[in-house]
């Protein structure tokens, strides 16, 4: 089946209701047809391997489609919800279903949210301004954390433990980026990384005294054992490698041990900037790093005495080829833009914004 008609297909299976048995059937197998033919029978990728889930291009006759709107542009939350299913916040909030499309979820309502923790498919949590919200697919709204009115101010001390919706945030990056094994919810809030359990806040981090100017950066992360990662930096710069900072569950902060080089990696490994971190199965992290000199772009993975390059991309390249739907390629050498944001999925890592393309990346 040619492209077009699959694209006709698509949209009208979004915008309108079949009513008839018959012809549910008839659309469901020519979308099947569309799939196998968008470039291939969908093939997992094995470690090594790379593959788009998902194209983000303009489609249909240039007007922005759900996976463009929520995946394509300027990243503000990516991760896997509760039924395996990558979830993506932009200018919309979308997911990516078994059909390797993109359903709209919410639209206006997400305008100006920051950050993505799914609670379920019907429950998402977003910052907004000065709140920590939970909204619905029908639009509805709680607020989770953060009294209205006055922001609290950056760089000064909070209180270890506060209640939740009296508690004034401070208004800038409120970005949730993941639970904690008992459903707590981990978010940042400027200068400090709060956790959220049964209507209380406790501080988890607060930048130190020394840092005053600094708010911690888009991307942190939490892996399974609980221990949260982030960076920090002011005026637009990007965090480097070489200021992670980890807290652990039991609130102990550490940094990791840079390698004076990592093998595929240009330069001093500590100067790489940071454009987003996925906490892994284990005690380790995933990383998204660019050489200052933007010749390279890398996934990281960093694990108790152990950096390993899992993904790069080269300078040089045609954005617009070579990552397709139906295509494998080889992950040491993508043939197109690396996406600026990951998630950690078992097994695999998925990238999204800022490209013409969700790419997949197998890590086993």
């Amino acid at each position: 089946m040619e492209r077009a008609e699959c694209d006709v297909l698509r949209r009208g299976g979004r915008r309108r209701k079949w009513s008839a048995a018959g012809v549910t059937a008839v659309v469901l197998l020519a979308l099947g047809s569309c799939q196998q033919g968008s470039g291939g029978t969908w093939k997992e990728p094995v470690k090594g391997q790379a593959q788009a889930l998902l194209s983000t291009d303009l489609k249909h006759n240039g007007s922005p489609d759900d996976g463009w709107l929520a995946f394509g542009g300027d990243p503000d939350g990516l991760t896997v919800g509760p039924d395996g299913k990558i979830y993506g916040l932009g200018t919309s909030l979308a997911v990516i279903e078994a059909d390797h499309e993109a359903r709209g979820i919410l639209d206006t309502e997400v305008h100006g949210a920051g950050g993505l923790v799914v609670l379920s498919p019907n429950s998402f949590v977003v910052g907004n301004h000065s709140q920590l919200l939970k909204m619905q697919p029908n639009g509805a709204r709680t607020t989770l954390a953060g009294a209205p009115g006055k922001h609290r101010k950056l760089w000064q001390p909070v209180p270890a433990t506060a209640v939740a919706k009296d508690y004034h945030l401070s208004g800038d990056r409120i970005e949730p980026f993941g639970t904690r094994s008992d459903g707590s919810i981990l978010f940042s809030d400027g200068d400090v990384i709060w956790q959220l359990k049964s209507g209380r806040l406790t501080r988890v981090y607060q930048l130190p005294k020394k840092e005053a100017g600094k708010v911690i950066d888009h991307g942190s992360a939490v892996d399974q054992a609980g221990t949260v990662y982030l960076t920090s930096s002011t005026g637009g710069v990007w965090g480097r490698f070489g200021d992670i900072v980890a807290i652990s569950r039991s609130g102990s902060v550490g940094g990791f041990d840079v390698p004076e080089q990592i093998t595929g990696v240009k330069g001093d490994p500590a100067d790489l900037e940071l454009t987003w971190m996925a906490g892994d199965a284990g005690g380790g992290v995933y990383i998204r790093a660019r050489e200052p000199s933007a010749d390279a772009e890398y996934v990281l993975h960093v694990t108790s005495g152990k950096t390993e390059l899992v993904a790069k991309q080269v300078s040089g390249i045609d954005y617009d080829s070579g990552c397709k739907e139906g295509h494998l390629v080889d992950a040491m050498k993508l043939p197109c833009r690396m996406p600026d944001a990951l998630t950690y999925s078992p097994g695999s890592l998925v990238m999204a914004g800022n490209s013409s393309s969700v790419l997949k990346i197998a890590t086993k």
